[in-house]
């Protein structure tokens, strides 16, 4: 396996039978992939957020034949660019059926994409929003915003569930071998050995014990902070209880003090 630096531009990871391309899209440090069956050549796009003719160009670098662009969540900054780059390199659309974009094939979990020599498995990993999806090739997951590395995307927005991140931590990933990569939405890669020995949410997720470690302001009121985690900009995301009992997880830039 070979790679660049987390933080780069671009990264480049070939494993066995299959070879990943990442490209950080914007000042949000989105990410964008272009995945490759090494037996076929088949190509899929993943979360196609800006940067239209980067990923058709490297997608054309590697033969061009692209099958799939894959949407993890309806977030603009994953997949404002779906439209362009079906006109720009072709391929079938899958993803959450409700994003701004024609959808050729609508995916909630369970399904599996014809993919070259192998299979995209989906699978339904709610959280971030209720209808995020991730798409498993071979030891390869593209997780969206449900994972930042040692951390987590927010589960403030509409929709968004702490406790459905908690289950599908438990019901998906725990089930994984810990050398499973995980490519997720925003900043560098994990995996699943490392999110288990030191993801302080998945921690908790996991039934560690959830005392709160301080006290902070959000929204005029005290509240439990139960943790803390490093986020993919530098800062840092805090899982917060509210008084009716629910938690969420949040940018730490909201708890003032």
């Amino acid at each position: 396996m070979s790679a660049h630096s987390d933080m780069a531009r671009e990264e480049l990871v070939e494993t066995h039978k299959v070879s990943v391309r990442r490209f950080v899209l914007n000042s949000f440090l989105t990410n964008g992939f272009v995945v490759r069956d090494n037996d076929t050549g088949a190509l899929a796009i993943v979360d196609p957020g800006d940067r239209v003719e980067d990923l058709a160009r490297a997608a054309e670098e590697w033969g061009g034949d692209v099958r799939w662009i894959l949407v993890t969540h309806c977030h603009p900054d994953h997949c404002a660019g779906v439209t362009a780059l079906v006109e720009r390199v072709g391929g079938e659309v899958a993803g959450p059926a409700a994003g701004p974009y024609a959808v050729d094939r609508p995916v909630s979990g369970g399904e599996a994409l014809d993919f070259g020599a192998r299979f995209i498995l989906v699978q339904a990993t709610p959280g971030h929003t209720p209808d995020s999806v991730s798409y498993q090739v071979e030891e390869h997951v593209f997780v969206g915003d449900f994972l930042f590395r040692l951390g987590s995307g927010r589960t403030d927005g509409e929709g968004a569930s702490t406790t459905a991140l908690f289950e599908t931590v438990r019901e998906v990933f725990d089930d994984l071998p810990d050398d499973t990569i995980l490519w997720c939405g925003h900043g560098p890669r994990s995996t699943v050995g490392e999110e288990k020995a030191g993801n302080p949410f998945w921690g908790i997720a996991r039934g560690a014990a959830s005392t709160p470690v301080e006290e902070a302001p959000y929204r005029g009121v005290s509240v439990p902070v139960l943790a803390w985690a490093a986020d993919y900009d530098g800062g840092r995301k805090a899982l917060i209880r509210l008084a009716d009992g629910s938690e969420l997880i949040v940018p730490g830039s909201q708890l003032a003090g």
